[in-house]
């Protein structure tokens, strides 16, 4: 797919290693516009997945019945089961056919906090969007979503707009044993 001016900057970072791009993807913006509802998250908090082969959590290692959409590549996006019932938005990165992936785990609300609490259907005292399950509820993503393809406009990722001064790196959650990755990042906002 041929892409210009933003789009090339976001190919660009989502093309790089899951444990690269997920660094990257701190601060910026997540928007969707569903329903004619417009809900925009700054990025705060993502986990990484890396090839098969060298990730003990690769979602090639942990799915049994592989989704056709992991297959996909930059720029496009899974929508997987993550913990529970709950569903995740794992945009993907690297290379076609490997399965790298980004798991949005933290947002900050920027605009539509009343849509995302008409969504989640409970009223939020902070505008921190904390949980895989409550990202993908709060920006109106289904299943329907999945195999989506970031550039075609009714999901859009966006640079960000909060300079990247501090992240912290951290295991997974439910890290296998001896997994000694620090894949799971944290934006620190001032």
């Amino acid at each position: 797919m041929e892409a210009s001016g933003l789009n090339n900057r976001v190919l660009k970072i989502l093309s790089q290693s899951s444990h690269k791009a997920a660094v990257d993807l701190l601060g910026m913006r997540l928007s969707a516009t569903i329903k004619e509802k417009f809900v925009e998250i700054m990025i705060t908090e993502t986990e990484a997945y890396g090839r098969k082969n060298t990730d003990k959590m690769s979602l090639f290692n942990t799915y049994k019945n592989i989704p056709t959409s992991l297959t996909l590549g930059p720029p496009h996006m899974s929508v997987l089961r993550s913990y529970g019932s709950n569903r995740g938005l794992f945009l993907l990165t690297g290379k076609k056919g490997y399965g790298e992936a980004v798991l949005i785990k933290s947002g900050k609300i920027l605009i539509g906090k009343k849509h995302i609490e008409k969504r989640r259907k409970t009223k939020m005292k902070t505008d921190n969007l904390n949980g895989p399950g409550n990202i993908t509820k709060g920006l109106g993503i289904d299943d329907t979503f999945d195999g989506y393809n970031l550039l075609s406009g009714v999901v859009d990722l966006s640079p960000r707009i909060h300079p990247l001064d501090k992240a912290i790196a951290r295991p997974r959650k439910n890290a296998k044993r001896n997994d000694k990755n620090l894949w799971r990042f944290t934006l620190i906002l001032k």
